[in-house]
């Protein structure tokens, strides 16, 4: 059963957007200095993209444009110039009183400073293209910060988290929502449509990635998003939605019967990796690394599928990725797939949120199992945000 809106989660404030700034300037300055250049930094808030002739999609801003500035009109430009008597600028869309009839409301050249405290704003056509940065933030000019603006979004702050519980609780009950209404019979986008009315009803603005709805041999899909299949009697559904809300992801997967009990093959496979993402998540304390998750997570997958009889060694790496041939989890943030977490060096610390996602993956047979919880690294170990959810 639908739960009602809860009170909607604070946003994050311009007090810690200027401290984000703040922490940039103070990194161009120093690296300026090491490099006998004046450096700064731009950052594009991206181009809405058509969807068909005049028809656009919805505006989704870059994220470390959004991290930075918490601006979120296209076509924008944010420059970071510790040097400038101006060290915050914006270039925006100037209000247009014809674009407002059609399109709604823009801050202008006056809300760019005063509700987003710019130093100074400008009209985004007089930003000098010759000078415009490529893809990855870099011009002759320009110092590429990406690396170290990834590694402010790597550790969330308060804010953060608690914009991501409330991310989490929103998927928790469209995961609920969805589990009841599966059946025999109904297809993949009705249990679909169903996620995507609890995101919105509760606030989110929709996904944070396209939910993944699939049954029977699709579930050994990784990313199978076409969610057109009829669902069969004794089918597994694997169900990975998460959503979006003030920018922030969750990202949750769980598997059901279509009749309401597995089959002892099924309960098998959905038992091996549930002990290996159990394992998985109780790794996680500070100093530990994901690659030490990650092995964790293959020794118990590779036990597990040995005892079972479908490979002949459990710690051979390459007969366990035949059935887990995926990572054991990624960062999440304000991406769902989110920066700051390489999976071959990466120490856990307070403030990181990783997935913890284990599966195997049987084509043959039609099963495939993933299970998939949001962790919070915390001092002392970790907070599974969405341990709400049965598994």
């Amino acid at each position: 059963m639908l739960v009602s809106n809860m009170t909607k989660t604070k946003a994050i404030t311009r007090e810690e957007y200027k401290l984000r700034r703040q922490k940039v300037l103070d990194y161009l300055k120093d690296l300026s200095e090491k490099e006998g250049k004046n450096l700064k930094a731009v950052l594009f808030s991206d181009k809405q993209k058509t969807f068909s002739n005049d028809v656009r999609y919805p505006f989704r801003v870059n994220s470390d444009f959004y991290y930075i500035t918490g601006f979120t009109e296209p076509n924008s430009i944010a420059v970071l110039d510790p040097f400038s008597d101006n060290p915050y600028q914006l270039y925006v869309n100037p209000i247009d009183p014809l674009y407002t009839i059609w399109e709604g409301h823009r801050e202008g050249l006056s809300g760019a400073k005063e509700n987003f405290d710019a130093d100074i704003s400008y009209e985004a056509e007089d930003f000098d293209d010759e000078k415009e940065p490529d893809s990855n933030g870099k011009s002759s000019e320009t110092s590429d910060i990406t690396f170290f603006i990834h590694s402010l979004r790597s550790i969330k702050s308060n804010a953060e988290i608690e914009l991501m519980r409330r991310s989490a609780q929103i998927a928790v009950q469209a995961h609920r929502v969805a589990k009841e209404i599966i059946t025999p019979g109904i297809y993949e986008y009705e249990v679909e449509a169903a996620l995507t009315q609890v995101f919105r009803q509760q606030g989110g603005s929709g996904w944070a990635y396209p939910s993944i709805v699939a049954s029977g041999e699709n579930s050994c899909i990784l990313h199978y998003i076409s969610n057109h299949n009829q669902i069969k009697e004794n089918d597994l559904i694997l169900i990975d939605a998460g959503c979006e809300y003030e920018y922030y992801a969750s990202d949750i997967t769980r598997v059901h019967h279509a009749s309401g009990s597995m089959d002892q093959e099924q309960q098998d496979i959905y038992d091996v990796v549930l002990a290996a993402q159990k394992a998985a998540i109780e790794s996680i304390k500070p100093g530990v690394s994901f690659l030490e998750t990650h092995n964790i997570t293959v020794s118990v997958i590779g036990e597990g599928l040995q005892n079972l009889g479908y490979i002949k060694d459990g710690k051979d790496p390459q007969q366990v990725r035949k059935f887990f041939m995926h990572g054991t989890g990624h960062s999440l943030g304000i991406d769902v797939h989110d920066v700051g977490i390489d999976k071959k060096e990466t120490v856990y610390v307070p403030g990181m949120v990783t997935t913890i996602e284990p599966g195997v993956y049987i084509k043959e047979k039609a099963i495939g199992v993933r299970i998939e919880d949001d962790i919070l690294v915390t001092k002392t170990g970790y907070e599974n945000l969405t341990e709400a959810l049965e598994k």
